[in-house]
């Protein structure tokens, strides 16, 4: 209840008010009096709407009662559930708003009626209201109502428009929104009566009679049940007949058992997001009890191999793989080509030719294959650990190379030839390089580039999202490395939620994400580029761009420029290298951008600080770091709460 929130607050204010340990001690347990009876005033007040509305709905009924002391009692329902039930007066230092039903089939509280339903119409059933205390100040607290089962909350209004308070001392009393109840004569039934209202509600008393379905784990209210194995959830039933009543397509089975609980199983459509209600029906002679509970289908994936021979696309980034029309055929983005298709299952395998791949998860994998052809590796679990690949340069030449959650590591290379990139394309522009949930690690010895381009071939699209890579290089290091005199465009570059970083003690000073030689043509650069929720920690350019090239349309929001191994200024983008010619875009959006390096240097978004476009808004220069933690060895962190949404939301 929102009124424990407020108990530190009164015991501090006491506490700084008090003179005397002994006065404090008497003030504090007074306190602690007066939040127990409030707590226990909730609880008495939102048991009996309950209660009410079990009485309204006419689906359960008890199994047992016991009377207690205090003239409350405690009822056992079918459904399992239990409620203590106070009737009449609820204390008689009590003050809290009456709770009536009008003669539409509202909810009236405090005399006021609402527009929420109380009793059913057209099968749809009434709502029941769930009451709380919030303070105002030093005790004076007000009632708070709601009516979507603690979702919302709204205050408890008088006939006059103004709050309705409660106060846990005084002489006051108020009825109870029950006035009477109590078993019958013949202790067949539980009559309930409600305050303002001649109107009795009875409630059979049938022991020996259950249903109750203890509910799994619920998501948005609903039981996601798998597609392809089905759920089982355990449950109550007890009498001597069971009606089940499914949603078309789902298979619905359980039994009575009148010693002990049962199972309920549930096998849903093969069709994901199927949604219905379950209802279970127990009678014993004329009496009925009734539970229910909502479901929804989902689909589970655990390989993605099964799900692309039977016909399912895969999605990585901006790239969609699924079988062709026979065996060895792929279709990538609606194309089909010729390509083996194997799943490797076992550790320590050496993929040699080009194909699709499936790895399975955690395995080690050596990618010695030195073709040109499309090169697709996919773990095979969706939800098992990345296999870790080793590999060589990739080779590409007209084709593409997509990865989906896997690590790739960079084989540690002799020296820094530049015949040993990460990926070089040779003759022809490649079709698509994609990374999805990948990692990809970068080692110290590797080569200056992940990607050379030769006499100005590119790439159609370059896509790096929800990924990580580490950059264990100090010196020199490009992602995109336009190094030609040729006329170099990329059609298109998309990075999103990704993560940059040095591993190195000393970070990396010479990073780039985009390279244009400073001599290339002044429209060299990419059509369009797409830069969201990427964080780069200590892979900046210090003198020249992390970006460089011109621009048509440019989308660059909510991402962290990070630097704490800067000993000179820091620029975002540039137009080329580093020349002094200003960035222009035609098209896109430029906001919500912030950054933190070291020392009294100037972190700007653009070469010269201007905006490449109109209402580009520059980068937010942070005084102190972003991150609450930060791990630079291994680029993880956790954002102070200020900068949630910034960056990238990965581990």
């Amino acid at each position: 209840m929102k009124i424990y929130k407020y108990i530190g607050v009164a015991l501090m204010v006491l506490s700084l008010g008090a003179c005397k340990t002994d006065d404090l001690e008497r003030d504090i347990d007074a306190l602690k009096d007066r939040v127990t009876a409030m707590e226990a005033k909730v609880d008495r007040l939102n048991e009996s709407m309950n209660m009410i509305r079990v009485a309204l709905d006419g689906n359960k009924t008890i199994q047992s009662y016991t009377e207690n002391e205090d003239g409350s009692y405690t009822l056992t329902l079918s459904d399992g559930n239990t409620i203590t039930l106070t009737q009449g007066k609820i204390g008689a230092t009590d003050v809290y708003q009456e709770v009536s039903i009008s003669t539409d089939g509202n909810w009236v509280i405090g005399g006021v009626e609402t527009e929420h339903r109380a009793v059913a119409v057209d099968g749809e059933p009434g709502v029941t209201p769930q009451f709380r205390l919030t303070m105002e100040s030093e005790g004076k607290y007000y009632w708070e109502v709601s009516y979507d089962g603690e979702l919302t909350w709204e205050e408890v209004k008088s006939q006059q428009g103004t709050r309705v308070y409660a106060s846990a001392s005084g002489s006051s009393s108020v009825a109870g929104p029950i006035a009477s109840a109590a078993p019958n004569a013949t202790g067949d039934k539980f009559e309930i009566t409600l305050t303002g209202s001649d109107t009795k509600y009875e409630i059979p008393i049938v022991s020996g009679l259950a249903c109750a379905i203890t509910e799994p784990a619920l998501e948005d209210g609903f039981w996601n049940v798998p597609t392809n194995t089905g759920a089982t959830t355990p449950i109550d039933l007890k009498g001597e007949a069971v009606l089940i009543s499914a949603p078309e397509g789902w298979t619905v089975t359980a039994s009575i058992d009148n010693s002990n609980p049962t199972t309920l199983s549930v096998t849903p459509p093969n069709q994901d997001g199927a949604e219905g209600i379950i209802t279970l029906q127990v009678n014993k002679g004329v009496y009925w009890a009734i539970d229910q509970i909502k479901v929804r289908s989902k689909k589970v994936i655990t390989s993605w191999y099964q799900e692309f021979l039977a016909g399912a696309e895969i999605v990585v980034n901006d790239v969609t793989i699924k079988k062709g029309s026979a065996d060895n055929k792929v279709v990538i983005n609606g194309e089909e080509v010729d390509l083996i298709v194997d799943l490797i299952d076992t550790d320590n395998a050496e993929i040699t030719a080009d194909g699709l791949y499936f790895i399975g998860a955690g395995l080690n994998v050596t990618y010695s294959n030195e073709g040109t052809g499309n090169k697709i590796l996919i773990n095979d679990s969706p939800t098992g650990a990345k296999p870790v690949v080793t590999c060589n340069t990739i080779f590409l030449d007209g084709n593409s190379f997509v990865c989906k959650n896997v690590d790739l590591i960079a084989k540690d290379v002799v020296n820094d030839s530049k015949t040993n990139p990460f990926l070089i394309i040779n003759n022809q522009n490649a079709r698509y390089v994609a990374f999805d949930g990948c990692y990809l690690k970068i080692l110290a010895k590797a080569n200056q580039s992940m990607f050379l381009n030769t006499e100005g071939i590119v790439m159609e699209s370059f896509s790096f999202c929800n990924s990580k890579m580490e950059v264990g290089r100090t010196g020199t290091y490009r992602i995109l490395n336009m190094e030609t005199d040729n006329l170099v465009t990329f059609p298109k570059v998309h990075v999103e939620n990704s993560v940059f970083y040095a591993s190195a003690d000393a970070g990396n000073s010479n990073f780039k994400l985009v390279y244009v030689k400073n001599s290339n043509p002044t429209n060299a650069g990419i059509t369009s580029f797409i830069l969201r929720n990427t964080t780069f920690i200590n892979t900046h350019y210090l003198g020249q761009g992390i970006v460089s090239g011109d621009i048509s349309t440019m989308i660059v929001k909510n991402n962290i420029i990070y630097a704490d191994n800067n000993n000179n200024n820091v620029t975002v983008f540039r137009k080329r290298g580093n020349s002094s010619a200003l960035l222009t875009a035609t098209d896109g959006e430029v906001a919500d951008n912030i950054g933190y390096i070291k020392g009294d240097f100037y972190l700007n978004l653009w070469q010269g600080n201007t905006p490449p476009l109109e209402n580009a808004e520059k980068i937010q220069k942070l005084d102190a770091s972003p991150f609450e933690t930060l791990d630079k060895s291994t680029g993880t962190y956790v954002l102070k709460p200020e900068y949630q949404g910034y960056g990238a939301a990965i581990e």
